[in-house]
């Protein structure tokens, strides 16, 4: 619903700047330029802008920001969208002889002929000919197989880097509003990776018919393993379609099966649902933070992307408290743990469809070329994504394998999903010995149990401080790149959390293991498990933001590739956790977890020192040549 009003006010936007009973206008002054027209061609020269604290902001984000101070380059100027590789194998435009497009901000023109008033496109070539209208259904710049003259297409592009229609300039509360939406929605797909587990007890009498633990976990192992590889195949549609016609139908099917979970009659009929359920509720999962990207530019990523995690990781820690409830309660059934799931499943839905705009640019590009012909009856106007000689079905089969190549041939994202897999495994396996550590040595409640998880959740908030130092240090990089007439910095800026927050991971696993006694408060694990929930935010953060900025345009399939491995060894891990606690022991289960956390300790501190050199094997990812 709203992302049609988006598309129809993007119409009524270009409908406003079409006028053409005005005489040629002489002079046109915007924020950014000084405009002419002169013999049939647009003439421009920038106009000197002041030197007040808004105007360097606007410099440097875009119209609207929350962020002061020296910054990066924003990502969606009119050059980028015309070099972006995108969804395509290769582009009719060449961008190498084509100079910087005429563009007048939509907001502040004054009236003139269709191109004056048209803004955000690009004109002919000076010099060129005058181009022929091009015949009915040429679309994506091809006739019948044959590639179209690239001098009869206009570009259609954004207006420099203040268009309105950017998300990135978007006011500052409706993006955080729109990143609130997301991460919610996010944590509720994991929400159901840990409720069920405190139900187990319950649904082992009323539908197992057994008390082996490893059969009552299949389902949440499933499940898990249902995000991981559902994203492979979510992920990058919505590179070609767009976030929200990936999203809406994603959470619909997610509700359906969910119920069906939750409806189940036996064994076999809930490990399929919650299988299904979990390939389906991969797109809210993970196309989120390509979302995030679309959203806000790099520096303020610092901040965007702490936010997202924090309210993502509320749903598994928050879970299993209601979970247990539900549990020991007389008068609701267990299966009500799936019927809370569809509830925030349903609530997200609704917000969607009512509340979330489309933010994904190249689509919102194409809405706005499809609203100019639609305006002026004339073919050429084309977005960038449209300037391709394959076909959609081609375009999105060349979109959906892309995450599997990533996953097999970039170093990095082989190195972030062996990594978040080792901090994923931990964590599950960390969370998974409540039981063991709370019920059998301190013999709490299972409802006091629950609430230990709680812990984990105060180490997630304790992150959020140290925000403001990792931006400190990004600003002095981007100072020190700028001072040796640098201005591109590689995504190793990102690292920061994760350097602050990777030895706590090691250090909370030994602590627990070996206070984890009767003799020893409760109080010493509670306490673990906070500078636990600490590390593991911060590597989290660090880790997707690094993979995001390294490959920008294609966020969602690296991603995508990322998440799989590290949910598919969650899922295993839930399946065999049981079994290491009872045969080793608690104390050596969390020692060898804290050892594998020492093993990869190092990695962000490599990374931070190497990063470039890696980036370079790779075909790609961002350099810093780009």
């Amino acid at each position: 619903m709203q992302s049609y009003f988006q598309y129809r006010r993007i119409y009524r936007q270009l409908e406003k700047q079409i006028v053409v009973k005005h005489d040629k206008p002489d002079n046109v002054w915007t924020r950014e330029r000084r405009y002419s027209y002169y013999e049939g061609e647009i003439r421009s020269e920038p106009r000197e802008l002041d030197e007040s604290e808004p105007a360097r902001r606007r410099r440097e984000h875009g119209q609207r920001t929350l962020i002061s101070g020296p910054a990066l380059h924003p990502r969606h100027t009119t050059r980028t969208h015309l070099e972006r590789d995108g969804d395509v194998e290769r582009a009719d435009y060449d961008p190498e002889i084509q100079g910087e497009p005429h563009t007048i901000n939509s907001l502040e023109t004054l009236g003139g002929t269709l191109d004056m008033m048209l803004t955000g496109v690009e004109r002919r070539r000076p010099g060129s000919a005058e181009p022929n209208d091009m015949p009915d259904g040429a679309a994506d710049g091809a006739i019948n197989g044959e590639s179209v003259h690239k001098d009869r297409l206009i570009v259609v592009t954004f207006e420099g880097d203040c268009d309105p229609i950017d998300p990135h300039n978007w006011p500052v509360p409706r993006r955080l509003a729109c990143t609130a939406l997301l991460s919610l929605t996010a944590a509720t797909m994991l929400w159901a990776t840990t409720i069920d587990a405190v139900v187990f007890t319950p649904a082992t009498r009323k539908l197992y018919g057994t008390d082996n633990f490893a059969i009552e976990t299949v389902p949440t192992a499933l499940y898990l393993v249902g995000l991981g590889i559902g994203g492979l195949f979510t992920a990058p549609i919505s590179e070609v379609i767009g976030r929200n016609p990936v999203y809406i139908p994603s959470l619909v099917l997610f509700i359906l099966f969910e119920m069906g979970a939750g409806l189940a009659g036996t064994p076999a009929q809930r490990m399929v649902t919650k299988g299904l359920s979990g390939f389906f509720g991969s797109a809210p999962l993970v196309c989120t933070a390509g979302s995030i990207v679309d959203l806000w530019s790099r520096v303020e990523r610092v901040y965007a992307f702490p936010l997202y995690a924090i309210l993502t990781f509320i749903g598994p820690l928050v879970a299993p408290t209601p979970g247990s409830f539900v549990a020991v309660a007389h008068s609701v059934s267990w299966r009500f743990v799936d019927w809370m799931t569809i509830i925030l499943a349903g609530i997200a839905l609704g917000l969607f469809v009512l509340c979330m705009p489309e933010t994904y640019s190249p689509i919102l590009l194409h809405w706005k070329a499809k609203q100019l012909r639609r305006l002026t009856r004339d073919p050429r106007y084309r977005a960038p994504l449209e300037f391709k000689r394959v076909s959609f079905l081609h375009r999105l089969a060349h979109a959906m394998y892309r995450p599997f190549v990533l996953f097999a041939t970039e170093p990095i994202i082989m190195v972030f999903a062996v990594y978040l897999s080792a901090i994923f495994i931990i964590l599950y396996t960390f969370i998974a010995g409540y039981v063991s550590i709370y019920e059998k040595v301190h013999k709490f409640l299972p409802t006091q149990t629950s609430l230990a998880f709680l812990g984990v959740l105060v180490g997630v908030f304790l992150a959020a401080p140290f925000v403001p130092l990792a931006m400190k240090l990004v600003r002095k990089d981007i100072l020190r790149s700028r001072s040796q007439g640098r201005d591109y910095l590689g995504p190793e800026i990102s690292l920061y959390m994760s350097m602050f927050g990777a030895p706590a991971i090691p250090i909370a696993l030994f602590w627990m293991g070996w206070t984890a006694r009767p003799s020893i408060s409760f109080w010493s694990p509670i306490g673990s498990s906070v500078l636990l929930g600490y590390g593991v935010l911060c590597v989290f953060v660090s880790s997707y933001q690094y993979v995001a900025e390294a490959f920008e345009y294609h966020a969602a399939s690296a991603l995508a590739a990322v998440q799989m491995l590290r949910l598919i060894s969650s899922g295993v891990m839930v399946y065999v956790s049981e079994p290491m606690y009872r045969k080793l022991g608690i104390a050596w289960t969390l020692t060898l977890l804290g050892a594998i956390a020492t093993v990869f300790l190092p990695v962000p501190y490599l990374l931070h020192r190497w990063g470039p050199i890696v980036r370079r094997w790779s075909q790609h990812a961002q350099s810093e040549q780009e």
